[in-house]
């Protein structure tokens, strides 16, 4: 109750990962997303409904509610907005850990970085066609994102969720990965990842 948790994106993975942390009774739950609830989501995003997707609501604001009937003693903080370098330390500011949740390497990057600059651990996340990835990063620790890839893969060079699709089941798997590390985290028991 009293950890406290950034979720970047609130698509797929995003939905799957903010309504395990307020299950669980994490404190906090930040959530930051910039885009609508669409038709095409319903198929992986759990938290939205065709009355959201036809009110053409913003992601984060349409989770918070949703997620506020689930458990309101867990605060949810929704922000409409791009994570970009202006905005990244600032939305990690006051949390515990970070959840990866994006779609695209230029963020996870910026996700990274903040990561290093302020110590806070993140748990990075992808899910593309039928199969997913999941690493958690210790500053410090653990080897980080640019460890393994130093630059954003150039166009085409990776499959995206445009170009392959998602099987909604994956998203169920690697975001309850995500949550086991995240929970040993927020538990201060990081010794377990």
């Amino acid at each position: 109750a009293e950890s406290r948790a950034l979720v970047v994106g609130c698509g797929a993975l995003g939905t799957n990962a903010a309504q395990l942390l307020v299950r669980s009774g994490v404190g906090r739950v930040r959530i930051v997303d910039r885009d609508f609830v669409d038709l095409s989501n319903l198929q992986r995003q759990v938290l939205f409904d065709e009355a959201d997707a036809l009110a053409g609501s913003p992601k984060a604001i349409v989770a918070a509610e949703k997620l506020a009937k689930i458990n309101s003693q867990v605060e949810v903080e929704p922000i409409v907005a791009d994570v970009d370098a202006t905005n990244v330390l600032a939305l990690c500011d006051g949390v515990d850990c970070v959840l990866d949740a994006t779609d695209n390497f230029e963020t996870r990057f910026l996700i990274n970085d903040a990561s290093l600059t302020s110590g806070i651990p993140w748990v990075y996340g992808c899910c593309v066609g039928s199969h997913g990835q999941k690493m958690t990063i210790r500053p410090g620790e653990t080897a980080c994102l640019r460890c393994l890839i130093d630059s954003v893969p150039g166009p085409g060079a990776t499959e995206t969720c445009d170009t392959a699709g998602v099987l909604g089941p994956i998203v169920n798997v690697v975001a309850s990965l995500q949550l086991i590390s995240a929970f040993k985290l927020l538990i201060g028991r990081a010794d377990l990842i």
